[in-house]
């Protein structure tokens, strides 16, 4: 049976339901969706004892206010944002307790990144084509959230308990004006008809964010590359796949992507830069360096047993 756990006084300007996507759905023209930074996502669920993929909220732009209609252990990851419980400071990234009646409240969203909102139990919403995750274009599965709309959890045998994440232990984001992010790329292969010295050029230039950037595709700034005239035909994409349209200038393809794309192709990002992208916002430094399927299939593994191994700290010693 579900329960009624959350009304929304303030919606925020962008707020959805995201899980961790849709698979076996790109033939029927769907995107795969789910969250953008599939790590703070992961782990705000973790934070609330529910499975890595739970529905939770992607909270975008920050202002997000909502009133408990129950007893609820919620858990908030993702960039330093205000966040305040009955107008009284609380700490992300770590549980935290409504009981009924209660007020939680997100400031603005920092410049880069995306806020999570998981409520132990997750939410319990309806589904399309196996999936809670929302693609607005494609009215699938739920729309944006909305003043007055009543969120429902599963319901949970174990008592809430309280951990937290340690921050050496959070990834980072943003950046600090000076490092610059290195993302892991598998190039295109075939390489097509794109010269191998162009190839090399895009390896080697500095990109940053550009301003146009959602949950469909970022742009990215830099020294154009100079595109041949070319005759393509349009290929199935996948969420990281990076375009080279005329202008030079390469945009990644993320969770919202289409699913055919006549653009050259320079590689594919791999999923965990995927989600440091999402972390960055504009104006942020970057560069693309080339891996083999094999590093990237090593890296995906030694993340996975790193998060496994990661050990949060319980702030109760007896459930609540």
């Amino acid at each position: 049976m579900r329960t009624p756990a959350l009304g929304v006084v303030r919606p925020g300007p962008l707020s959805l339901i995201q899980d961790g996507g849709r698979r076996g759905v790109l033939h029927l023209g769907l995107s795969s969706a789910g969250a953008m930074d599939g790590e703070s996502f992961a782990w705000a669920n973790r934070l609330c004892g529910n499975a890595g993929a739970a529905p939770a909220l992607e909270i975008a732009l920050g202002g997000l206010e909502l009133e408990a209609l129950g007893t609820v252990l919620v858990a908030i990851t993702g960039p330093a944002a205000k966040l305040t419980i009955n107008g009284q400071p609380a700490a992300t990234w770590q549980g935290q307790l409504l009981r009924p009646g209660d007020r939680l409240a997100l400031g603005p969203a920092p410049r880069g990144g995306y806020l999570y909102l998981a409520v132990q139990g997750g939410l319990a919403t309806e589904t399309a084509f196996g999936s809670a995750a929302t693609v607005v274009r494609e009215g699938l599965a739920r729309h944006p959230l909305a003043t007055g709309d009543r969120l429902e959890v599963n319901p949970v045998a174990d008592p809430p308990r309280r951990f937290a994440l340690p921050a050496p232990l959070r990834p980072a984001f943003g950046s600090d004006g000076d490092s610059i992010s290195r993302l892991r790329v598998i190039p295109a292969s075939p390489p097509g008809a794109l010269p191998r010295a162009l190839r090399r050029r895009f390896f080697d230039t500095l990109y940053r964010v550009g301003r146009h950037r959602d949950r469909m595709g970022y742009r990215l700034a830099g020294e154009p590359l100079e595109v041949p005239p070319l005759a393509l035909l349009s290929e199935p994409v996948v969420p990281g796949t990076i375009q080279l349209p005329p202008d030079g200038q390469p945009i990644v393809l993320m969770r919202d992507h289409q699913t055919l794309g006549g653009y050259p192709r320079l590689g594919t990002l791999l999923s965990l830069d995927r989600d440091r992208l999402a972390r960055l916002a504009p104006g942020d430094p970057l560069r693309f360096v080339p891996i083999t399927p094999g590093t990237a299939q090593r890296a995906l593994r030694a993340a996975r047993r790193h998060y496994l191994a990661s050990c949060p700290v319980a702030l109760d010693g007896e459930p609540l």
